[in-house]
C-alpha cells in the first residue's frame, strides 16, 4: 500500500468520530465539512511515517480548525436566535447517535469553545487530562478547571424525563393539532407553565427575535401562527437530531418551512419548543 493510500485509509476509519467532533464543536454541518476537507488536504500533503501520533494529529487539527470559525463568528451578529443546524440521522448514517444529539447540542451552547473542546474530548473520547491539555494547548491544571465548570454549566440544563418515541408521537400529533386548529385550551393541557419558545428565522424568515416565555404568551404565538399560516402547510413527523420533530411543508412548492422540536419535562408537558425557519439551516434535512 502507497503511503498516500495508507493515509486515506487512516483518515476514512477517523473520518466518523473526526466529522461528529466538529459538528457538535461548530453545530454546523457545512463548517463541519469544510473543517475536515482543509484537515484531510493538510493531513495527505505530509509523509505519512513523519506524522508521530497521526489519531491525535487529526484530532488536533479538528479542534483548532473549530476554534478559528467559532472566533470568526465572534465577530459576526447573527439576527436573533441562533440555533444547532439540525440533520436527518438517514443522510449521515456513519455518524453516532451521540454525535447528533439535539438536546447536547443545544446544551453546548452554553459552553464556551475551549470548555467545548475540554468537555467532548474528555467525554467522547476518553482522552487524559494531559491529553487533552497538550491537544488544545493549556495546561493540565487549567483543563481540569475548563472540564468542572463545563459540568457545572450543563448541570442545570439537563432533561429529567423523556417518553418513549410512541409516546412522543402521540403527544406532539395531538398538539400539532391543537396549535393548527388554534385550540387554545386543547394546547394549555400540553404545555408546561414555564414553556419556552425558541425561534430561528436567521434574518430570512420572519419569526421571534427573542425567546417566548410563560404558559399564555407561548399559546399566543403558536395559535396566531397558525390562523396565519396553518392553512397553507402540511406536517410529517420525524426524527431529527434523535429528538421527535415535527417538519412543516408548505402545500403549494414542498418547500420546507419550519422544523420544531419539543423538549417534555417530568409531567409529560412540553417544556421547551426549538423552533427553525431559516432555510439554511433546514437543507440537510430532506
Amino acid at each position: 500500500m502507497s503511503d498516500s493510500q495508507a493515509q486515506l485509509s487512516f483518515f476514512l476509519q477517523q473520518k466518523s468520530r473526526l466529522y461528529g467532533l466538529a459538528y457538535k464543536m461548530t453545530e454546523s454541518v457545512s463548517d463541519a465539512e469544510d473543517v475536515l476537507n482543509d484537515i484531510y488536504i493538510s493531513f495527505s500533503r505530509q509523509p505519512f511515517d513523519n506524522i508521530k501520533d497521526p489519531e491525535r494529529y487529526l484530532v488536533r487539527s479538528v479542534i483548532h480548525g473549530c476554534f478559528a470559525i467559532l472566533e470568526k463568528r465572534k465577530h459576526v451578529v447573527y439576527p436573533g436566535i441562533d440555533l444547532p443546524e439540525p440533520v436527518a440521522h438517514e443522510r449521515f448514517p456513519d455518524l453516532l447517535q451521540s454525535d447528533i444529539s439535539y438536546a447536547l447540542l443545544v446544551l453546548l451552547q452554553k459552553l464556551n469553545p475551549q470548555e467545548r473542546a475540554v468537555f467532548l474530548l474528555r467525554e467522547s473520547f476518553d482522552y487524559d487530562y494531559d491529553e487533552i491539555a497538550s491537544l488544545i494547548g493549556i495546561t493540565e491544571a487549567n483543563c481540569r478547571q475548563q472540564l468542572h465548570r463545563a459540568k457545572e454549566k450543563l448541570k442545570t440544563g439537563k432533561a429529567k424525563y423523556s417518553p418513549s418515541s410512541l409516546e412522543k408521537e402521540e403527544m406532539i400529533r395531538a398538539f400539532i393539532t391543537a396549535c393548527l386548529n388554534g385550540d387554545v385550551k386543547q394546547l394549555e393541557t400540553y404545555l408546561s407553565k414555564e414553556v419556552t419558545l425558541f425561534m430561528d428565522g436567521g434574518g430570512k424568515a420572519s419569526t421571534a427575535m427573542k425567546p417566548v416565555s410563560g404558559l399564555h404568551s407561548v399559546m399566543m404565538y403558536l395559535a396566531n401562527g397558525a390562523l396565519k399560516f396553518g392553512k397553507d402547510l402540511s406536517y410529517t413527523i420525524k426524527d431529527v437530531n434523535m429528538e421527535t420533530g415535527v417538519l412543516f411543508e408548505n402545500k403549494l412548492t414542498s418547500d420546507l418551512d419550519t422544523i420544531l422540536i419539543p423538549v417534555f419535562d417530568q409531567d409529560n408537558k412540553i417544556s421547551h419548543l426549538f423552533g427553525i425557519r431559516n432555510p439554511d439551516k433546514m437543507k440537510f434535512l430532506l
